[in-house]
């Protein structure tokens, strides 16, 4: 039985940041797109959160055939919220942990917190929910203090009472992969009532816990987009399915090439920045080392995972450092030259590029290489081996134009990064990676937006 993604940025993730409900149907739209089949949002908490906000999003989900949970408390007032949207399922959740018992429940005893969940799972079967998800909250601290006896027994309970799977979530991120693996495996040999890995990123490793009770046999596996939830959030889908499918060969049931455009998408409509460590940041595709150079510019494989190469980046790109390698340059150059002038124009670029905070702009290294061997590189072919020079564009717009209609296109364009409204001399602010070609962003920017356009600066980084 293959595991199921369920994500759930769009109630988990809105712990971290809280989305209006149009971009929340956008993200919806796309992980829908492509193949995320089971996608969880938070039901309504009037009057912090009503209705309207939720309709729009559900009527995005359902017209695109995805499997919507509604998430919520072990409480009939969440139940009664749940039952007025003709959703597949429902996500009840109580803290069972005696820590949670006692200072998140008020001396609240095992037995009558567990016999709440099992009546509202009763109660969410009886209103005809095909799925229904009990969430022993806090669980992995009672496999820490106590073993496994007590959570085996509460999932039989919960499946007799009418829990179609059981979520048994690292709440406060105490497990190691080990540890997660030994928890799930030891449930799985006690139990086979169907189980959800939820797992927090206390320590950075909720995407590898997550993968491994995959491994293990956990029927649903929880992510979000960049993993965004409470605190540091939980399981990344990026890294879960990467993972599951080029590591290990596990089909994911997600469009395994479709998850960078995906995160470039995500956020340039949200403004949540991709962290430099992540798998699928620019910095994550750059090499830096001149011996790994010298071999990625023949085999970028031995640097860079097949994967990766294959779904996510055609190519490596450079940074042209005072680590810079003389092979990555003989190849910019094209070749023809002695060894000799090679090296010397390597030792060149290394030099002004320690001068200059250790790197180099395209435009100075294209300089630089011009001056020194009359060679006039096309930018065009110096972008394969650099990434597009960043650009921070600032635009004045005549106020008869919408500024809002203008900011939801732009966060739309692939090169863009960011975008933002301010205040002062500019009116939005761009953030993206401009290309040399005819039809880079800022040219098409001129474009189809000149006559609103009062005023246009576009700043390039040195």
């Amino acid at each position: 039985m293959r595991t199921v993604i369920l994500d759930t940025t769009l109630r988990e993730g809105e712990l971290f940041r809280m989305f209006g409900s149009d971009v929340k149907a956008q993200i919806a739209g796309r992980l829908a797109e492509i193949g995320v089949g089971r996608i969880e949002l938070t039901v309504d908490y009037p009057p912090r959160t009503t209705e309207s906000d939720l309709r729009p999003v559900l009527d995005e989900l359902r017209r695109r055939g995805v499997e919507v949970i509604l998430h919520g408390r072990a409480y009939d007032e969440d139940l009664k919220s749940m039952a007025k949207y003709e959703v597949q399922g429902c996500a009840l959740y109580m803290s069972l942990s005696q820590l949670h018992l006692e200072y998140k429940l008020h001396g609240l005893s095992y037995e009558k917190a567990l016999g709440r969940l099992l009546e509202s799972v009763e109660k969410a079967r009886a209103m005809g929910f095909r799925y229904v998800r009990a969430t022993l909250e806090d669980v992995s601290r009672i496999y820490l203090s106590e073993g496994v006896d007590k959570i085996v027994d509460a999932a039989e309970r919960l499946r007799k009472a009418g829990a179609t799977i059981v979520s048994i979530p690292d709440t406060a991120g105490l497990l190691s992969p080990r540890m997660a693996s030994e928890m799930v495996r030891a449930i799985k040999n006690r139990t086979d009532v169907p189980l959800a890995a939820h797992f927090h990123n206390d320590y950075g490793m909720a995407s590898a816990n997550t993968v491994e009770a995959v491994l293990e046999g956990v029927e649903e596996a929880h992510v979000s987009i960049m993993g965004i939830g409470d605190r540091n959030g939980i399981a990344d889908l990026y890294e879960v399915v990467s993972t599951l499918e080029d590591i290990h060969g596990l089909k994911t049931g997600v469009e395994r090439g479709s998850l960078r455009a995906l995160y470039q998408f995500f956020a340039r409509i949200t403004g949540v920045k991709l962290h430099w460590r992540h798998p699928l940041s620019e910095e994550a595709r750059t090499i830096r080392a001149g011996v790994h150079q010298a071999m990625a510019v023949k085999k970028p494989e031995g640097y860079m995972p097949e994967g990766k190469l294959r779904h996510d980046f055609i190519a490596p790109t450079y940074n042209l450092s005072p680590y810079v390698s003389h092979r990555l340059v003989s190849t910019i150059l094209g070749g023809g030259r002695s060894d000799e002038e090679v090296r010397r124009i390597t030792n060149l670029l290394a030099e002004v590029a320690k001068a200059n905070s250790g790197v180099l702009s395209m435009a100075k290294a294209r300089e630089l290489i011009k001056r020194e061997t009359g060679l006039d590189i096309e930018p065009s072919y110096l972008e394969k081996f650099m990434a597009g020079e960043r650009v921070y564009v600032l635009a004045k717009l005549n106020p008869r134009f919408p500024a809002d209609e203008i900011v939801r296109d732009l966060r739309r364009w692939d090169e863009v990064e960011s975008v933002d409204e301010v205040y002062g001399d500019a009116d939005i602010v761009i953030t993206g990676r401009m290309s040399y070609s005819s039809d880079n962003f800022v040219n098409r920017l001129k474009q189809k937006y000149g006559s609103a356009l009062e005023n246009l600066k576009v700043l390039m980084t040195d």
